[in-house]
C-alpha cells in the first residue's frame, strides 16, 4: 500500500495521525473528494463509451477490469504524491502483468476438406455456410447478417454490411466490426453453391430457417458446427478458426499482406501482420546464403 514517513502512534486518542502529529491521508476530506471526483469522471466516460456503441459495450468499455482498476489507483495515488499527501508512490514500481498468448492452431487443409465434404453429405445449408466462411474469412456475425441483395452472382462477390449478434432481448443487427461495407470475391465452387441455393430463394437472409425473414440464432451456427466436428471425427476447433485458416494459408503461399488484410476486413495492416507474421515466407535462409557468399568472395579475393 501507501507509506507515510514516521511511526504510527499506538493507542493514541487519534489513530489517524503519525508520531509527528500529521494526519493520515485517508482521514483527509480532500482525499475523499478527489477520489469521488475522479471516479465520477471515469463513470461519465464509461457511460459515454457505452451509449456511443449502442446496447453492446466494446471490450473494456465498462472499465470493470484489472486495467481500469489500475488506472484508477495510479491516478489517485499519483495525485496524492504530487500534492504531498503520501511520500512514496508504489504505483511507480508496478508493472503490467504479461500473459503469454496461446498459439493459434487453425485447422489444416485436410481437416477443412473433410469438414466441407461431411457437410455436403449431411446438411446443404450448413455446407454453404462453411464454404462461404472458408472462402471469405468472414466473422460469424457478418455471415449471419448476409442477405441475398448483398450477393452479386454475376461478379462473384459478396458484401458484408452488418453483423447479427446477441442482444439483451434477442439477436439484433449492428454495424460490422470496422463499421463499413466490406466486399470480397468468392471462389468458383462457393459461387456455384450460392447460385444453386438462389434457385429456391433470392430474398431475405441467406442463413435462415424462417424463409429468410430472420437469420439463425448466433449460437445455432456455433453449436451445429461443434456437433459436426464430433460427427466427422475431427479434433475440436472454433468456428472462428476458419477465419484464421484462410489468413494463415494465404500468408504461407505468399499472397500480399494488403490483400489478406482486405479480405479479413482488418482496419490496420499491422493487425494482420501481428496475427500472421509467423506464416509469411521468410527470407532468412536467403540472408544466410548471402552472408556466406560475401565471406567466400573475400577469401577468393585474398
Amino acid at each position: 500500500g501507501m507509506v507515510c514517513r514516521g511511526e504510527w502512534v499506538v493507542g493514541s486518542d487519534d489513530d489517524s495521525s503519525d508520531s509527528l502529529g500529521r494526519r493520515s491521508i485517508f482521514a483527509s476530506a480532500a482525499w475523499g473528494d478527489r477520489c469521488r471526483r475522479t471516479h465520477a469522471e471515469l463513470d461519465r466516460r464509461r457511460l459515454r463509451s457505452v451509449t456511443s456503441v449502442g446496447w453492446r459495450p466494446r471490450a473494456g468499455a465498462l472499465g470493470w477490469n484489472v486495467g481500469a482498476c489500475a488506472r484508477r489507483v495510479a491516478l489517485s495515488v499519483g495525485t496524492s504524491a504530487t500534492v504531498g499527501w503520501v511520500f512514496d508512490n508504489p504505483v511507480e514500481r508496478a508493472h503490467r502483468i504479461k500473459v503469454r498468448k496461446t498459439e493459434r492452431q487453425p485447422p489444416s487443409p485436410d481437416e477443412v476438406a473433410t469438414l466441407i465434404e461431411w457437410f455436403a453429405d449431411h446438411d446443404e445449408l450448413l455446407h454453404l455456410f462453411v464454404a462461404v466462411a472458408v472462402s471469405t474469412g468472414a466473422r460469424r456475425a457478418q455471415l449471419l447478417a448476409l442477405r441475398w441483395e448483398n450477393v452479386d452472382l454475376a461478379r462473384g462477390r459478396v458484401a458484408f454490411v452488418g453483423g447479427w449478434v446477441e442482444g439483451p432481448n434477442g439477436p439484433v443487427l449492428t454495424d460490422t466490426k470496422t463499421s463499413g461495407r466490406h466486399q470480397v470475391q468468392v471462389d468458383h465452387v462457393t459461387l456455384a453453391l450460392l447460385a444453386k441455393r438462389a434457385e429456391n430463394r433470392r430474398s431475405g437472409y441467406l442463413f435462415s430457417d424462417a424463409c429468410g425473414v430472420t437469420a439463425w440464432m448466433p449460437n445455432r451456427a456455433t453449436k451445429s458446427f461443434l456437433r459436426t466436428l464430433d460427427g466427422a471425427g475431427l479434433r475440436r476447433f472454433l468456428l472462428h478458426d476458419l477465419r484464421h485458416f484462410m489468413g494463415t494459408e494465404l500468408s504461407q503461399v505468399g499472397v500480399a499482406l494488403a490483400v489478406v488484410s482486405q479480405r479479413l476486413d482488418h482496419q490496420r495492416k499491422s493487425t494482420t501482420l501481428d496475427y500472421y507474421a509467423h506464416a509469411v515466407p521468410s527470407g532468412d535462409g536467403h540472408a544466410a546464403d548471402v552472408i556466406r557468399s560475401i565471406i567466400d568472395n573475400a577469401r577468393g579475393a585474398a
